[in-house]
């Protein structure tokens, strides 16, 4: 008798373990829908809740007091292609081979083992929409629904405009790219599929160059409002920062016309970016996805904007160019109102979202998963955060910057900033960095290593490599470059 009831027991126990197991699936285990959204060239201090008070952005500041967001967050890579690239393979730049804006041949992004081929395979409906540069044509026709968009035509490069052109659009804002993707990303939204979760990429062209907005938001902002960044002449930082800054007459440019570059690049920030966030989300909430989504937000590299009187990008491992917002939205699923101010890094974006679909993350992947930090846990870590960028670059012609080419050549068709920045985009050397919360380091394979102290900052202010006191710290930093 008593062995029988110990059985029954024991059956008990069995049924009450596999109801529980039955409900954690049914429930807490329905897969979230994912929206990765990316903006092209947007500085991780250009929006409100940044602590930025000239610009305007609502919607991300209220996607940051009610998500999580990351202070000290970093891209891989300073440049379009190679970033996105970096994010989408969960790899550095050393490892896909892809280190600047050009394609080789040979190296390419394949669909499979990709980000959204997790996604896929683990029956998610996929889709992409707007600015593409990342896959070639082959691999974008694994996505279920796909509309790929870029610079509308009226933005195409002129050869008469200096090299911080900035306009108002020329079309109606209905007319413009920012808004067809937002609306596509929503038809997609309330496409109820087949009852699958979906894995989303919106992929905004602003706020890179030319910088504009229609003049409902470029007429909010004055010039006179603007606030320059102190400057700091990049000769205190590296030859090659202050050679191209001499070869693109950045060193002539007026504050009059930074200060309106500046005002258009928060309108295009304002318009193309934090307005059609807004409408994403409101979109969610109108559909009650919003709880079961998670949304995760950020920019592929960001811009100069005013940082040693240059403006847009280039191959250098600044944070100007590599400090990027991310924010990640996802109520009932994250903790709200987080601010993290740990360094983080795009390719943790690929280990975060497979973690939280419940997916398996690749050992070979560069990043580490955010969950923890995203669920307000103390990460378990036994070493600090470590972020690396690598870039490729070419060095300008001996003598060039003493004397560069004139605004205007009416002999080439190409635009002036294009035809110097070309110069400098070959795949002949190569720069690589790490950067922790208060280090950094740059090394060339043609100039002088740069070490930063950076004093809780995103700006580098003098370069103490060969200074008394720092030669431990160059060789500790340099060593974690040299094993990775």
């Amino acid at each position: 008798m008593v062995k029988t009831n110990l059985q029954l027991l024991k059956l008990s126990f069995l049924f009450f373990f596999l109801l529980t197991l039955r409900a954690g699936a049914e429930g807490g285990g329905e897969k979230p829908n994912i929206i990765f959204i990316i903006c092209d060239q947007m500085r991780g201090d250009a929006f409100g809740a940044a602590g930025n008070e000239v610009v305007h952005t609502p919607h991300l500041d209220r996607l940051a007091k009610s998500g999580v967001m990351f202070t000290n967050n970093f891209s891989n890579n300073p440049v379009c292609l190679a970033s996105r690239i970096s994010m989408f393979s969960g790899k550095y730049a050393t490892e896909t081979g892809v280190l600047s804006n050009s394609y080789p041949e040979e190296k390419h992004l394949e669909f499979e083992k990709s980000l959204p081929w997790h996604f896929k395979e683990a029956g998610y409906r996929t889709g992409y929409i707007g600015k593409n540069h990342t896959y070639r044509k082959k691999e974008l026709k694994n996505f279920d629904t796909l509309t790929l968009r870029g610079r509308e035509e009226f933005r195409a490069y002129s050869k008469y405009v200096p090299p911080f052109w900035h306009s108002d659009t020329f079309w109606p804002e209905e007319d413009c790219n920012p808004g067809k993707n937002t609306r596509d990303a929503i038809d997609f939204i309330q496409d109820e599929g087949n009852g699958q979760p979906f894995f989303l990429v919106v992929s905004y062209f602003d706020p890179h160059p030319p910088y504009m907005a229609p003049s409902e938001y470029s007429s909010k902002y004055c010039a006179s409002e603007m606030e320059l960044p102190g400057y700091i002449d990049p000769g205190q930082l590296g030859s090659r920062l202050s050679n191209q800054q001499k070869a693109l007459h950045y060193d002539k440019i007026s504050e009059t016309d930074l200060k309106e570059t500046m005002r258009y690049y928060y309108a295009s920030i304002e318009w193309g970016v934090d307005h059609q966030v807004g409408q994403l989300v409101e979109a969610l909430q109108k559909e009650g996805m919003d709880e079961n989504t998670i949304i995760v937000f950020t920019s592929d590299h960001g811009d100069f904007m005013g940082q040693h009187k240059m403006v847009r990008k280039g191959m250098f491992l600044y944070d100007a160019l590599l400090h990027v917002p991310m924010i990640w939205y996802a109520p009932g699923i994250i903790r709200e109102g987080l601010a993290i101010d740990e360094v983080s890094q795009n390719v943790d974006i690929f280990p975060t979202l497979l973690d939280f679909a419940g997916l398996q993350i690749p050992e070979y992947l560069a990043g580490q998963s955010l969950k923890n930090q995203l669920l307000g846990n103390k990460p378990a870590r036994a070493t600090q955060h470590k972020v690396f960028a690598h870039a490729t670059y070419s060095d300008l012609p001996e003598g060039y910057w003493n004397d560069p080419e004139p605004y205007f050549d009416p002999q080439s068709d190409v635009p002036f900033h294009t035809r110097v920045q070309q110069l400098t985009w070959e795949n002949e050397s190569t720069t690589r960095m790490v950067r922790t919360t208060d280090w950094k380091l740059i090394l060339s394979d043609t100039h002088k290593p740069e070490l930063y102290f950076m004093d809780g900052g995103n700006v580098e202010k003098e370069n103490v490599y060969g200074k008394p006191g720092y030669n431990e710290k160059f060789l500790e930093l340099k060593k974690m470059l040299e094993e990775k």
